[in-house]
């Protein structure tokens, strides 16, 4: 069962890591952040219609719950498409990646600053060691790749910010097949809105941008989604989160092998620092999860 759950959430993880990729191939055919984010979502919508159709799911969902959704799916899921595909436009699709994966770090943040939860010292040498990485990819002189530096963690704020509002605001007690429907309507119609007033997104395009936007919303809102819910089934959440570390290496070797993508020691080291840090601040999170679970087992025995 745990070899399923390994293999499963590194199918997830490079599936997410191939995402840039075909954005990248889009963009070059025309399309930009705003189309691909609207795109994505439709036919992801297309597609968890029809499971959730054939798997008999109801798409009821209560007024409560629509709120969270929106609140999460326009700040969260929709801003972070956004600011992550824009991204993608100014710096390379390695490093863009590489930085929004500084998300389980402002997630902690989050749950310090805002619903006032423990942040160990140890945790707090973890978050100082990402952010030292993340000065590991400025390139001096270059503002462009300020832009797209600053995008990218944006992006992971807002992550975090859908990550958290899940959690807090009990959405993960829905079907995970509702939810990331509802999370896609909406997400679609910010885009349409958004659209009306600033007039970006572009429609005459290749058949093969389209392809790619199909291929965008299957592979991230269903399929890697789906195998992640499968290797988090096996493994939890905490010991999947750190196979996900796939998903920016990914990323990253692919840029090098499809695109040549030149990897200076600055961004080998800017790489490591973070993903370093993300890993043991998910092994601190999993360690003290274990040691809660003792404490309460110790109780019952008491």
């Amino acid at each position: 069962m745990k070899q399923k759950g390994i293999f499963y959430t590194i199918l997830s993880a490079v599936s997410f890591g191939i995402m840039p990729l075909l954005c990248s191939q889009a963009y070059d055919l025309g399309a930009n952040a705003e189309t691909l984010v609207f795109l994505r979502n439709v036919f992801a919508i297309m597609i968890l219609f029809v499971l959730m159709k054939q798997k008999h799911i109801s798409f009821a969902i209560s007024r409560k719950d629509f709120k969270n959704t929106a609140l999460v799916g326009i700040f969260g899921i929709t801003l972070t498409a956004l600011l992550l595909y824009n991204a993608y436009s100014y710096i390379s699709l390695g490093t863009a990646t590489t930085l929004h994966f500084l998300y389980p770090a402002f997630v902690a943040l989050i749950n310090y600053v805002f619903y006032k939860e423990h942040l160990a010292k140890s945790t707090v040498l973890v978050l100082l060691a990402a952010t030292l990485g993340i000065f590991f990819f400025f390139e001096p002189g270059n503002g462009n790749s300020s832009i797209g530096i600053l995008l990218a963690i944006a992006s992971s704020i807002s992550y975090a910010f859908y990550m958290t509002g899940v959690e807090r605001r009990r959405l993960n007690q829905l079907n995970s097949y509702k939810l990331t429907f509802y999370l896609a309507l909406i997400a679609c119609f910010v885009m349409f809105f958004y659209n009306l007033v600033l007039n970006k997104m572009v429609w005459q395009l290749p058949l093969a941008a389209y392809g790619y936007a199909f291929l965008i919303g299957f592979g991230c809102s269903f399929f890697a989604v789906f195998t992640l819910q499968l290797g988090i089934k096996y493994l939890g959440a905490s010991t999947a989160a750190i196979f996900c570390m796939f998903e920016p290496v990914t990323a990253v070797l692919a840029e090098w092998m499809l695109f040549g993508e030149a990897l200076s020691v600055s961004k080998i080291i800017g790489c490591l620092l973070i993903l370093g840090a993300v890993s043991v601040l998910i092994l601190l999170d999993k360690k003290q999860s274990s040691a809660s679970r003792e404490e309460l087992i110790e109780q019952f025995a008491d």
